[in-house]
């Protein structure tokens, strides 16, 4: 399971870069690996690239940043045995996720019409 609060390592660089060095390390990937001409005229552009490619901010920062109070769809398909209603948790599959999401219980709310 992956944590936030964790550091990955990606290639030899890590996601905790500060912007400084991002640029830079930019230049250098630029410079190894992409032919010349991609790499003018594209300040003030506007560009597609994916989240997990994304070196600074770290991608689940990016992502709790854009979507973080977003509310999910799903079904309960499991509770944890934790004595009191409070300290519960709810194993929840969401259509889209490749694994069930754990949630406590006292921050889902039930959809009325089913």
């Amino acid at each position: 399971m992956i944590f936030p609060s964790e550091v990955h390592e990606r290639t030899s660089f890590s996601y905790q870069l500060g912007t400084r060095q991002a640029v830079e390390i930019g230049r250098q990937l630029n410079a190894k690996s992409a032919p010349a001409r991609a790499s003018k005229n594209v300040r003030n552009s506007w560009v597609n690239f994916r989240i997990c490619d994304a070196y600074v901010p770290e991608p689940v920062q990016i992502l709790m940043e854009l979507h973080g109070k977003d509310q999910l769809q799903g079904k309960v398909i499991d509770v944890s045995d934790s004595g009191s209603q409070e300290a519960a948790f709810a194993v929840v599959e969401v259509e889209g996720l490749s694994q069930p999401v754990v949630v406590p219980m006292k921050q889902i709310r039930r959809i009325l019409c089913e």
